[in-house]
């Protein structure tokens, strides 16, 4: 097969993202940490159905605007680091693409390096040995093989051929991956990818994995009301865009001067419209230069929102000056002491379940400030946090908080009358000055640090490393802050996990009083899943 359509393109993608569903508990299983965190199969797996809504509305067969689509759908939905990786991966690909009816295996090739060039630059220090390298590697192996002349079904049997044998020898570029006895899982998954891809060129069937509904984000906090006239823009526009070679990016620039609260995303057929404006006649008309107007919703916000203060009903959402921040949280105790601190939007998620692209996106949308500042409180979201900003017309930051700690003692050093830089350089020194440290359960055996781990051991957890391994929680606990604490911290804070009974907690608070007299040992519930304790040390 020397030549793919669109057509083909949503197949293989669907072939691909049914093996990798089919076998993300294995991936999961492969990760190096042995924690309750947000695997490596399960964020990938979820980041591919979320492209796979996208690409499946497209209207347009073109292999462009099929590619687009993925794009668009990966972006949102993307979960985690190795989701964010895959998003990239995907965003260059199809920019690799644009413009094309049909493709030929040299430009599948091109377009496979596009998305690894796009993939590097969005990680600040790209590590060998994972998703990055096989999906370099692969990027390679497909050009030299385009190169010979060969079809697509050919070139995808040297990507999938070379790519497993360059995950083979992860272990050596990465030690972590050597000690643990595993491959790079993000890498595995990608290949997974990439012999869906194949599967489909061979004309072979990959039965359906049972996929269970993703589990929907609650709000925790209500849209606060605000007087009607702090409402700059008054009329709430929304528009389908639908025509040949559309650019979201393209109308999003036009019309951006024309109000706030502005979204546009889609493919290059079909571009959806939202902003906040007092012309939706000329939002309307620029909109227009580009295709056919479809769905069009004007809404009045002043008049809704005296409606709203009358009759005390939710209302569309309004931009005004100012800062606020959106935090992620696990559990309804941090959710409510982020919320105490000034928070204006929790996000449930965290270590087992990590929020998407889309979900954070939506709370920034919820909030009216136009200046909004992201704590994502675990590492593996700091990537999609990151990609918010360029999805809506706020100011958007994010402070890389790593650990819930490090949230709340940022939190309290957020100051919103102050300008957003100086705001955000406070924030982040102050997560610096904070020690985090987790109790938890083993998921799997696993060798991490010369220490070897059964599943269901404890562990005890300092900042991103493993540093004791027990079998009693409580004394987990005071070995970890034995190593944790120094004679100038000052004090402890514990925030004890759904698991754990309150009256437990305050016992194991008063021995800690006595074990480390004169430090101040505070307790909260924190109501977190499978993380027995959360501890700071200041």
């Amino acid at each position: 097969m020397q030549q793919l359509v669109g057509s083909d393109l949503k197949q293989m993608l669907i072939a691909g993202a049914r093996l990798l569903e089919n076998n993300k508990e294995i991936i999961n299983a492969m990760n190096t940490f042995p924690v309750p965190d947000g695997d490596t199969g399960t964020n990938m797996s979820l980041t591919m159905r979320s492209a796979l809504n996208e690409v499946q509305k497209a209207s347009d067969d073109s292999f462009s605007a099929v590619a687009k689509a993925l794009s668009t759908g990966s972006l949102l939905g993307a979960r985690g680091n190795s989701g964010v990786i895959l998003s990239q991966l995907f965003r260059g690909f199809a920019k690799g693409l644009e413009g094309k009816e049909k493709i030929v295996p040299k430009d599948f090739a091109a377009a496979l390096q596009a998305g690894v060039d796009t993939a590097y630059k969005a990680v600040m220090k790209p590590v060998e040995g994972t998703m990055l390298t096989i999906a370099r590697e692969s990027a390679k192996a497909a050009a030299t093989s385009a190169g010979r002349r060969n079809g697509f079904t050919q070139v995808l049997m040297d990507v999938v051929q070379h790519a497993e044998a360059v995950l083979e020898k992860t272990p050596e570029m990465l030690p972590v991956l050597k000690e643990a006895g595993v491959v790079d899982a993000g890498g595995k998954g990608l290949i997974h990818i990439y012999e869906g891809f194949l599967l489909y060129l061979l004309g072979e069937e990959i039965p359906e994995a049972m996929v269970q509904p993703e589990e929907q984000q609650v709000p925790v906090k209500p849209m606060e009301a605000f007087k009607t006239e702090d409402i700059l823009f008054s009329y709430c526009t929304e528009v389908m865009v639908r025509g040949e070679r559309l650019d979201a990016d393209q109308i999003r620039e036009q019309i951006k001067n024309l109000g706030d609260s502005l979204l546009a995303v889609g493919d290059e057929a079909v571009v959806k419209v939202h902003i906040h404006t007092n012309n939706p006649g000329q939002v309307l008309e620029a909109c227009q230069s580009y295709g056919t107007l479809h769905n069009i919703k004007i809404d009045n916000m002043k008049e809704q929102h005296q409606e709203l203060l009358i009759e005390e009903a939710p209302a569309e959402q309004v931009a005004v000056d100012g800062k606020a921040v959106v935090a992620v949280a696990a559990g309804d105790g941090i959710a409510k002491i982020f919320e105490s601190l000034g928070v204006a939007k929790v996000v449930l998620g965290g270590q087992t379940m990590n929020p998407s692209t889309e979900d954070l996106l939506q709370a920034v949308l919820d909030v009216p400030q136009k200046e909004i500042i992201l704590l994502p409180n675990n590492k593996n979201i700091v990537l999609a946090a990151k990609q918010v900003g360029e999805l809506v017309d706020k100011d958007v930051r994010v402070v890389e908080t790593r650990t819930v700690p490090q949230g709340i003692t940022s939190m309290l050093s957020f100051n919103e009358e102050e300008q957003l830089d100086q705001v955000v350089k406070m924030m982040d020194k102050a997560r610096q000055d904070v020690k985090s440290g987790q109790v938890t359960f083993a998921v799997c055996d696993s060798k991490v640090g010369g220490q070897e781990i059964k599943e269901n051991d404890i562990i005890g957890i300092s900042e991103d490393d493993i540093v004791l391994v027990g079998s009693d929680v409580v004394q987990a606990v005071k070995d970890l802050l034995f190593k944790m604490v120094d004679e100038d911290d000052e004090i402890i804070t514990l925030y004890y996990g759904e698991s754990v009974d309150e009256e437990e907690a305050g016992r194991l608070q008063k021995e800690l009083s006595l074990l480390f007299n004169g430090k101040d040992v505070e307790l909260y519930e924190g109501g977190q899943p499978f993380y027995y304790y959360i501890v700071s040390v200041e």
